[in-house]
């Protein structure tokens, strides 16, 4: 009972997670903002808010902690690999937002959600030399079998994967989805360097705040370079009510950030992983929901069983791979 009542908040992780990949292709597809300015605005805006958290309510409630422990330091100690770990996140979190306004955010949570964890485990053993067992070989294998059951899923039936006039099974937003994964963990071998000598919070907020900056100016690129209208209309209104509309929305990444964290504390890193891969079967179920309800249109795969099968099986294989002990869904060696 004890363990419900502190498990809460990964819960709220796991939907915070779902929420907002639904909620981008709304703003995308209903509201036409653009992924790019939604990445930019909303990820620099929750690591703010994560930093203000940190300095603001953690290092005043916590009153006995150290000065060295007080205050944001990262910037000065570990600015290097603070930069290096935002830049393989910005990129993560473009594909993510910029896959979810092409295949629909149920289907790259499917492609994205286990892939993720496969490649952290893989990468992690190649570079940081951690070991890989069979339990994590028999999680690999589980999680990429979803993984290819969710690329089957678009194709609709084995009829139409064999017709040579068929769409192609893997399209531009698939390989958008499979590049995130990569981004989250290349980002990922570097956040295990910051999460042992930083806060989690102070780590979460800062690889945020950085990574919205580097967002910001891809951003700024783009639009010299192409003369983008980023804003519909460019209209006072229309800015502002956009400015506001993605003010609000970043609160999802602020929360999702600080929730995973204060799990870790509280339950620690394999459960709250566990826990937190639920997002890949309530994202598909809650867009199956709206769309049956008439609520919102999302855009759900071809054959929506083949989808839930293969989320079944993404999720199982998270599960296997996290019954080793993770360190905010990283290797056991970040542990300390």
């Amino acid at each position: 009972m004890l363990l419900i009542k502190k498990s809460w908040v990964v819960f709220v992780y796991a939907t915070t997670i779902s929420v907002e990949s639904i909620l981008i292709e709304f703003l995308v597809n209903t509201l036409h903002i653009p992924p790019i300015l939604i990445a930019a605005l909303s990820i620099t805006l929750g690591g703010i808010l994560l930093l203000l958290v940190k300095v603001l309510v953690l290092d005043r409630k916590n009153m006995r902690i150290s000065i060295e422990t007080k205050g944001i330091h990262i910037f000065s100690r570990s600015s290097k690999t603070l930069l290096y770990a935002s830049l393989a996140l910005s990129v993560g979190v473009f594909t993510w937002y910029d896959s979810i306004s092409r295949i629909g955010a149920s289907k790259e949570v499917l492609l994205a959600g286990p892939l993720e964890v496969t490649l952290i485990v893989i990468l992690a053993h190649v570079f940081l030399k951690e070991r890989l067992d069979k339990i994590h070989i028999t999680g690999i294998i589980v999680a990429i079998t979803g993984f290819f059951i969710a690329i089957l899923s678009n194709a609709g039936s084995i009829n139409a994967i064999l017709a040579s006039d068929s769409t192609p099974i893997v399209t531009f937003g698939d390989i958008e989805a499979i590049i995130s994964a990569l981004g989250f963990a290349v980002g990922v071998l570097f956040l295990t360097k910051l999460l042992s000598k930083h806060s989690p919070v102070e780590v979460a907020g800062t690889s945020l705040f950085v990574s919205g900056l580097f967002l910001i100016g891809i951003l700024l690129v783009i639009s010299l370079a192409y003369g983008i209208p980023f804003i519909p209309g460019f209209s006072f209104p229309d800015v502002l009510n956009t400015f506001v509309i993605l003010t609000l929305f970043s609160i999802l990444p602020f929360l999702g950030a600080l929730s995973y964290t204060v799990g870790i504390s509280k339950i620690g890193p394999a459960l709250t992983g566990t826990i937190g891969a639920s997002s890949i079967l309530i994202t598909l179920a809650c867009q199956i929901a709206l769309k049956e309800f008439g609520i919102m249109e999302g855009n759900l795969p071809v054959n929506v069983l083949l989808a839930g099968l293969g989320s079944l099986f993404g999720f199982l294989g998270v599960v296997i791979i996290h019954m080793h002990d993770y360190y905010f869904g990283y290797p056991s060696s970040v542990k300390k």
